[in-house]
């Protein structure tokens, strides 16, 4: 039996896997086309940015980052740029979002300072002349007097009656106002809690107190502003009217879809309950959802397309019988040395 077509097919195959992981990992990689010039920057805080991350010039990419490691209590960002974009002594550096999963980017931008000589090539921009990454926890330490003062055991309870009251038990609602009332009762308790929101409200009052110039703009534009709304007032009136009409249509659709939800809420077992039991399942699929999402975005950021470029296709089965695609022909010197595109060397 002849193993020549077997043999032919598997390469072809092999061939063809290979020509496509290739172009998957280039798109990947985002190297820079053509010379570069290296520069570093020194952040406070460089989180979510990681090597191979975008460097932008007024949204433009221009560069990728190089690496990103520890200097002390600083972080060092090594990146280049193409070699035809300059960078100044004014050039401030910052880290930035590119995307709702998280992803950032390197971007500069000229700042407000006094030296706009050219940077060299090597040269580092100090931790002044940088923004660093979002810093969540101060976000979350500003909820420290609430969390202070809440109850752990009422907090467990109160959502533990939510999840019952969503399944059906009207029986638990009575307990989940009594437990609201309590964790009221809770909050109001401490003096000292209230003390210190007196002293900030004191606080605020000498702000606004020595902004008194400011605050008679403010409510001169204020005034301004509902002069003009009076005048609109038949337009506005007119905008109300569509907009009850819309919120009628909006209220009949939930009375029809009233039956649906209900059968959702009270059916067992509810939601929670399979959330708890598949929770394992849950949490593998939200641990690797950012990493799909970031390397869909990569390939696809450009625009509604797949972004890609095959720079050289050339399949030939066995000698003196040359391409077996018509048409896909490698470039060749004379030498027969074969030849790239600009964008592939």
């Amino acid at each position: 039996m002849s193993i020549r077509r077997p043999l032919i097919g598997l390469t072809l195959f092999l061939l063809v896997s290979f020509a496509l992981t290739s172009t998957v990992v280039v798109t990947l990689q985002r190297t820079v086309q053509g010379p570069t010039t290296s520069y570093s920057a020194l952040f406070t805080d460089a989180s979510g940015l990681q090597e191979g991350d975008d460097v932008r010039m007024a949204g433009v990419r221009v560069g990728r980052v190089d690496a990103v490691t520890l200097d002390g209590t600083v972080a060092r960002v090594a990146f280049r740029v193409e070699a035809d974009q300059l960078l100044f002594g004014n050039t401030k550096a910052s880290i930035t979002y590119q995307n709702v999963i998280g992803q950032r980017y390197l971007g500069l931008s000229l700042g407000d300072f006094d030296d706009p000589r050219i940077l060299e090539a090597g040269s580092e921009i100090p931790v002044e002349r940088t923004e660093p990454s979002f810093d969540i926890s101060a976000l979350l330490n500003g909820f420290e007097p609430l969390f202070s003062v809440l109850d752990p055991e009422q907090v467990d309870n109160i959502s533990s009656a939510v999840i019952a009251a969503l399944q059906g038990d009207t029986g638990s609602v009575a307990a989940l106002v009594a437990q609201t009332s309590s964790l009221a009762e809770a909050l109001a308790g401490p003096d000292k809690v209230l003390g210190d929101v007196i002293v900030g409200l004191d606080t605020v009052v000498g702000s606004l107190a020595a902004q008194r110039g400011d605050l008679d703009s403010v409510i001169t534009q204020s005034q301004a502003i509902l002069t003009s709304l009076s005048t609109r007032r038949d337009q506005l009136t007119d905008q109300l009217t569509r907009i009850a009409t819309v919120a009628g249509s909006v209220a009949t659709l939930a009375d029809s879809a009233q039956p649906e939800v209900d059968q959702v809420l009270g059916r067992n077992p509810g939601f929670a309950d399979h959330f708890l039991a598949e929770k394992d399942s849950f949490g593998f699929f939200a641990f690797n959802l950012p990493p799909m999402l970031k390397g869909l975005a990569r390939v696809s950021q450009e625009g509604s397309y797949l972004n890609t470029y095959l720079c050289n296709f050339n399949v030939t089965l066995l000698p003196g019988i040359g391409s077996v695609i018509p048409g896909v022909v490698a470039q060749a010197t004379p030498a027969g040395h074969v030849t790239q595109s600009p964008i592939c060397r």
